[in-house]
């Protein structure tokens, strides 16, 4: 296998490949996915809208049955049956010609997104320990975003030479990836062991209460689902801002969406490993800080004649995709490797919850801010960012012990080429938060 810099985890092999064929199928199918509703039902865009948002909400608890389902079986068997249940709700499409089963398709799709982001991170801390978690974490952010990027011209090219044809082709292909996938994460071998942690109460079985208890660790959800609302910058807020409120030329979204998606691709791996060292809760303290910047100049650039404005919001851009990247592998790392064993999956679910309750009202505020124009957007997305800033500082060196020295990673050939690797000290073994801790 052609190394590429890839993190050298047991059975990186099954792990990357997966990875990669899972998302270029949905790169392939992801522009269409809207559309295709709309070819054969005859519905709205109205009633095809409302129906994938009810699949979607409905979906929504699901990420805590996800977390569960990890503890209680296995985090690899719930990343298979999120690969499987995907490929189900895919299938249905085909059928899906009324609002009901619209409805349903998007539920399973999405249900299904939900198992694998509960399933995914901790399936890594399975493989990967100390600040090769964090390599890791972005080395799939990297393959995800060029794999999706790959799918989609792919797909432009089939659209171009098939037409509308070229839909169905696509979403088999889709719904093969999903099953190539499962395959491929069914023959990943990692360890079932999993050692109840200690309570304060030795009659006390771990569960949701001992997740819900902890305090830091449900702050720092709470601060890192405000610093998920600068997320929406590229692909929500930025065009409408650019063409509607800047006046800019219509291609101007694209190119900045262009900038971020390729800047990570190229940067994401070598930016991780260039803050190995930083505290992983100050990088994402950091990255927060970035965004306010990033808002801030944002706004400044509307006095700005268009030409002299599009040259200067490409290094916005470039310093906005920075804080994406310092922030997302540490903060998947720090939950995992923080988490208590035994209920790894619920603290996940609840982390990833962060991404689905944001998803819920950005377009709201989005919506309503840029009716009211540019201090209104920035300030409002600039102000959650340092909000989420202020209650990362006071939450996030709390989740694990400060000042823990991480092990360096041990050579492969100490681990065996599929054996477990290793787990971080600190919280692994209690599940009672730790007054201290660090970040990007």
């Amino acid at each position: 296998m052609i190394d590429l810099g890839l993190p050298r985890i047991p059975q990186r092999r099954r792990i990357f490949s997966s990875v990669f064929i899972d998302t270029f199928g949905w790169g392939l199918f992801a522009p269409l996915a809207f559309l295709y509703f709309s070819f054969g039902t005859g519905l709205s865009f109205s009633a095809i809208g409302s129906a994938v948002s009810a699949g979607t909400l409905a979906a929504l608890p699901t990420a805590l049955l996800a977390g569960w389902l990890v503890d209680r079986f296995s985090p690899k068997s719930v990343l298979v049956a999120s690969n499987l249940v995907t490929a189900v709700g895919y299938a249905l499409y085909p059928f899906a010609s009324e609002w009901t089963l619209i409805a349903v398709a998007t539920f399973l799709v999405m249900a299904g997104d939900r198992l694998y982001w509960a399933s995914w991170p901790v399936i890594v801390l399975d493989l990967a320990s100390g600040r090769k978690l964090d390599a890791t974490y972005a080395a799939v952010g990297t393959i995800k975003n060029f794999t999706v990027a790959t799918g989609a011209l792919v797909s432009s090219g089939l659209t171009i030479a098939f037409g509308r044809g070229a839909a169905d082709l696509v979403l088999a292909l889709n719904v093969i990836t999903s099953l190539v996938a499962a395959v491929l994460l069914a023959g990943v071998r990692v360890s079932s062991d999993r050692p109840a942690p200690r309570t304060g109460d030795p009659e006390e079985k771990p569960g949701w209460r001992t997740a819900v208890r902890d305090h830091a660790f449900t702050g720092f959800c709470f601060s890192f689902m405000l610093l998920t609302f600068a997320w929406a910058l590229p692909a929500t807020i930025l065009p409408a801002y650019a063409v509607k409120i800047m006046d800019l030329p219509g291609w101007a979204p694209a190119l900045f969406l262009g900038i971020n998606s390729v800047a990570t691709m190229l940067a994401q791996m070598p930016v991780t490993a260039k803050v190995s060292r930083v505290p992983r809760p100050r990088l994402i303290v950091r990255a927060a800080l970035i965004f306010v910047v990033v808002f801030t100049g944002l706004y400044l650039v509307t006095k700005l004649p268009a030409t002299l404005a599009i040259a200067l919001l490409v290094p916005v851009m470039l310093i906005f995709t920075l804080g994406e990247m310092i922030s997302l592998p540490a903060a998947n790392a720090l939950v995992a490797s923080s988490a208590p064993v035994a209920i790894r999956g619920r603290y996940m679910s609840l982390f990833q919850l962060s991404w689905a309750v944001s998803g819920l009202f950005i377009p709201l505020l989005a919506g309503f801010v840029l009716d009211h124009g540019a201090l209104w957007v920035c300030t409002a997305f600039g102000g959650i960012a340092l909000l989420a800033a202020i209650g990362i500082q006071a939450t996030a060196y709390r989740v694990a012990p400060a000042g823990t020295q991480e092990q360096p990673d041990a050579p492969a050939e100490d681990r065996g080429s599929d054996g477990p690797a290793a787990h971080e000290n600190g919280r692994n073994e209690s599940c009672a938060p730790v007054p201290t801790k660090d970040a990007i």
